[in-house]
């Protein structure tokens, strides 16, 4: 399947929305409560997605990969800081994964957030979340200490993955 990396727009909202739940329903399943999984946490990501676009914040990157029929992949960062940005979404369709879309989104996005005087960006992962600490760690990222910050009211042990240099995460993962 061919897919173009592109901005998103306010039309992909609702796209977007849907692969970010689909994403968690898979991906989280065991590390946050099925109950907000099959429930709440659907309004929620919808509610946030529908208002993203809305926001005047010229420093932001929301990338989709876009194939023929549908959203197949998303990244989003927004500024946390002067040089610092937080990669605040990084989600592959479940049947999408392990293709190699995320590291071209994961570069693609550190291309735009250098271009735009970015200099390091941070992420946040569930430290149960294996696949996607490993997959971090192989483009460069440094895992911080655990701390724990509430999602969807259920206290979730997170682990920090940082890049002091984006041109370390570009280069990792294959540039734009």
């Amino acid at each position: 399947m061919t897919t173009e990396i592109r901005p998103a727009t306010a039309a992909d909202a609702a796209a977007i929305a849907d692969l970010h739940q689909r994403s968690w329903r898979s991906a989280y399943r065991g590390l946050l409560p099925d109950s907000y999984l099959d429930g709440r946490a659907g309004d929620e990501l919808a509610a946030r997605w529908r208002t993203a676009f809305t926001k005047d914040e010229p420093r932001r990157v929301i990338l989709v990969a876009a194939a023929p029929d549908c959203i197949a992949g998303f990244v989003a960062a927004w500024p946390k800081g002067p040089d610092k940005a937080l990669i605040d979404n990084l989600h592959v369709a479940p049947g999408q994964r392990g293709g190699g879309l995320g590291r071209r989104l994961m570069g693609r996005a550190a291309a735009e957030l250098r271009r735009l005087g970015f200099r390091a960006a941070f992420l946040e992962v569930i430290e149960g979340n294996h696949d996607a600490r490993g997959f971090y760690r192989r483009l460069g990222g440094v895992e911080g200490e655990l701390f724990v910050e509430p999602i969807g009211d259920h206290p979730t042990r997170v682990i920090p993955i940082a890049w002091d240099d984006l041109a370390v995460l570009e280069a990792a993962a294959g540039g734009a």
